[in-house]
């Protein structure tokens, strides 16, 4: 009887002492490897492939195999009685198909098994998954070999959850990292596009290899992408195309997580990123409205497991919750920065702008310029007119002026009739030069009295960094110092 026992000790002996290995790893796919280790080269197994519960789909997915052909990982099992692995995950127990040949009813991995074991892991009497060994040979399987690789299951259960509560804490703390990183970039933003640009960068270096874009639908037909990261920017069809049946229409009517796990299968799904595996969209929500949606790519199929999407539901929630809080900051600095009547920026912009262009000048050794005008004897064109009219004639005096300007020249309505321009890197003579443009543009301005019409006239000035001032008040004060000057020049020559 002990003679008959001993072999059995030792098999146990050794197992255990090759389970060691898998118990002191804390990584899942390197515990997944030693599994798939120990059952090759201790069961001279050829073909096995670790199973695990997917609890949301109640499915199995192969998450690591060897010697099966590779499509295995793109196949979803269900947990029933219809497959091997699915057959052991819903009675808990091991199940044996000793030879194929008397059993037709089951879904067979792959054609050349003739005979195959499945083993369900359980931790805390939950199935976690399935171990699968299957062989070429029929009964390769028997009574003792199944019963060590019993017990080698529940050893690499322990492994297996060990390493995923492992990866969990890894996961939080990943997620607490971006979020961190998240909430620090929109702090420094400056504005939503510049936000939405670090925030793709962020995640495509989170999630390697991971291509992302984000696509804002600021109306039904609409779609807008302030920015992309990890591959090349997907041209407007494709965002078309998958807003009207892609996953981008998938994650905006469901209006959460949506994810397609085997792009190669699926030839007439219309990805955003072009050669990805699988892809995912997360919409972006705010305050109960969407705004738009994350879209991320990746070159391997099945690529999204929960745990990245955990952690890019996380970060696309903060970032709808950040992205609205800029562009109301936006509004409300638009609205403080803007003169209602014209529309131009107004006075509080203009010494904002002053202020900001000189360190600019500075760092680049540049001069700039800004000009004064203040509109001669306005109050008559108020009086003859009526304020609504006058009020019209500034908005086109206004759009007058604007047309003579760079697209970076910042021209404001300062107060009352008075206006100022800025002129980022424009030497004196370049100001004299704007200044004759906007005087031809004020003089073409007629305005119409009851005894006729009447151009335009006012009072100018001009001040030059550094020449002038270097520091902003001094600047302009220099400008309305000569301004002063010469309005009363002008009315000392009755004009």
């Amino acid at each position: 009887m002990g003679e008959a026992i001993l072999p059995s000790i030792r098999e146990l002996a050794v197992l255990q002492q090759a389970t060691q290995m898998i118990l002191s790893r804390m990584d899942v796919e390197t515990v997944l490897h030693q599994i798939l280790l120990i059952v090759r080269n201790y069961f001279s197994a050829s073909k096995a492939a670790v199973f695990l519960v997917d609890p949301a789909s109640h499915t199995l997915y192969c998450q690591a195999q060897n010697g099966y052909d590779p499509t295995v990982f793109r196949r979803r099992l269900p947990i029933d009685k219809n497959s091997i692995p699915g057959f052991a995950a819903f009675t808990r127990a091991p199940f044996y198909v000793p030879n194929f040949d008397s059993v037709t009813h089951l879904r067979v991995l792959d054609s050349e098994l003739q005979s195959e074991v499945a083993l369900p892991f359980l931790a805390r009497e939950r199935v976690i998954g399935v171990l699968d060994v299957g062989s070429s040979k029929p009964d390769a399987f028997p009574g003792s070999v199944t019963g060590l690789l019993s017990v080698f299951a529940s050893q690499a259960a322990v492994a297996i959850e060990n390493s995923r509560l492992h990866s969990t804490e890894l996961r939080r703390m990943r997620q607490i990292e971006l979020l961190n990183l998240i909430a620090r970039s929109a702090a420094a933003a400056s504005d939503t596009q510049q936000f939405f640009t670090t925030l793709a960068e962020l995640i495509s270096d989170t999630l390697e290899n991971t291509a992302v874009a984000i696509v804002l639908t600021k109306a039904a037909a609409s779609l807008h992408m302030p920015a992309f990261a990890g591959g090349e920017e997907p041209p407007m069809e494709r965002l078309t195309a998958s807003r009207r049946d892609g996953i981008l229409a998938e994650a905006l009517r469901k209006r959460t997580a949506c994810v397609v796990e085997d792009l190669p299968s699926r030839r007439d799904w219309p990805a955003v990123f072009p050669n990805m595996g699988s892809e995912m969209g997360i919409p972006l929500i705010s305050m109960g409205e969407v705004m738009g949606a994350v879209v991320l790519g990746n070159a391997e199929p099945g690529y999204f497991t929960a745990e990245n999407r955990s952690l890019a539901q996380a970060a696309a929630d903060m970032s709808a919750t950040a992205a609205r809080n800029l562009e109301l900051a936006d509004e409300l600095t638009r609205v403080a920065n803007l003169d209602s009547l014209t529309g131009l920026y107004n006075q509080r912009y203009f010494h904002h702008a002053i202020a900001r262009e000189i360190p600019r000048a500075r760092r680049h050794h540049k001069e700039f310029g800004i000009v004064a005008l203040d509109l001669t004897r306005f109050r008559e064109v108020n009086a003859a007119l009526g304020l609504e009219k006058g009020d019209a004639v500034l908005r086109g005096l206004a759009q007058g002026l604007q047309s003579c300007l760079r697209s970076n020249d910042v021209l404001c309505r300062y107060v009352g009739d008075r206006f100022c321009v800025l002129l980022p890197e424009v030497q004196a003579a370049g100001v004299a030069a704007v200044c004759v443009k906007l005087r031809e543009a004020l003089a073409n301005r007629q305005v119409e009295f009851g005894s006729g019409a009447r151009a335009l006239t006012a009072a100018w000035a001009s001040a030059q960094f550094p020449a002038d001032a270097e520091k902003e008040a001094e600047l302009v004060k220099v400008l309305f110092g000569r301004l002063d000057q010469a309005k009363q020049q002008a009315a000392a020559a009755g004009a």
